[in-house]
């Protein structure tokens, strides 16, 4: 099954894994109007169609994702003809619709983070299910640096990352992280050198799709929606993802393959 044709992203397939490259090199792969409707297709096609087992995102050249391009702001603060505040209120409709669809991706996400991520790029990273960084990175919220509020997911998963208190502090303070203070902060898993960064991402990518598919897709989903959901409620989901688990012919599989010391071959049936 072939990928969507985009002009601002690149999706390449290599067996079950794919990769999905911002490809706004010159812009520091800022999101520009294009490559934010893009991403929505992208990331439908990728939940609903993609016949994978394991993404990566990551950006072209030396940055992940400068995050929105200013250059639409700017434009609009400075002509009054152009209703700004309607035309942000629609490219974050468009964007957080994309950020959905991310998180209804049945199968392990992983950013490779080539470089900055900023803002919106910030937001796309951490709306990944891991993060493995370049030496080179760094993390930004830059929203209030503009006087912007922050989009794309921002306020929704640092909190849930690194706790509310200092989420709101990463927030206000507003620095450019390097990789060791997030990688102590749990913001990302691993740092490697820059030239290493792709094969440790497949690396995990692979170990990660060997596993169960209906394993993968309900750990992802109960997690998510664990800190919403009342014990009771989220009980019930367990209950039922795990009934649902006996009825795969990977459980049979690794059923059997428990009992015998052998290796289980997960196949997504």
């Amino acid at each position: 099954m072939n990928p969507p044709e985009l002009n601002t992203l690149r999706i390449e397939i290599d067996g079950e894994l794919g990769t999905l490259t911002l490809d706004r090199p010159d812009a520091f792969n800022a999101m520009s109007p294009e490559m934010i409707v893009e991403l929505g297709t992208a990331f439908a096609w990728l939940a609903d169609q993609a016949p994978l087992r394991g993404l990566i995102v990551t950006g072209a050249g030396d940055a992940f994702c400068s995050g929105g391009d200013v250059n639409t702001f700017k434009a609009g603060a400075e002509d009054d003809s152009i209703d700004l505040p309607a035309q942000v209120r629609r490219g974050a409709e468009a964007l957080h619709t994309a950020i959905v669809d991310l998180r209804r991706i049945p199968y392990a996400v992983i950013a490779a983070l080539n470089g900055p991520a900023a803002g919106a790029g910030f937001s796309l990273a951490l709306a990944c299910d891991f993060r493995i960084a370049s030496e080179k990175a760094f993390l930004a919220c830059a929203y209030g640096r503009i006087g912007a509020s922050p989009d794309g997911g921002m306020t929704y998963f640092l909190p849930r990352i690194v706790g509310p208190s200092r989420a709101l502090e990463i927030l206000l303070e507003d620095p450019n992280m390097k990789m060791d203070q997030a990688l102590a902060e749990g913001l990302v898993s691993e740092v490697v050198a820059p030239d290493e960064l792709m094969d440790a991402a497949r690396a995990k990518a692979e170990k990660l799709a060997k596993m169960a598919p209906h394993y993968v897709k309900m750990a992802k989903r109960l997690c998510g929606v664990s800190i919403e959901n009342g014990i009771t409620e989220h009980l019930q989901l367990e209950r039922h993802g795990i009934a649902d688990s006996m009825g795969t012919e990977d459980l049979r599989e690794g059923a059997v393959a428990f009992f015998s010391g052998e290796k289980p071959v997960f196949k997504g049936r």
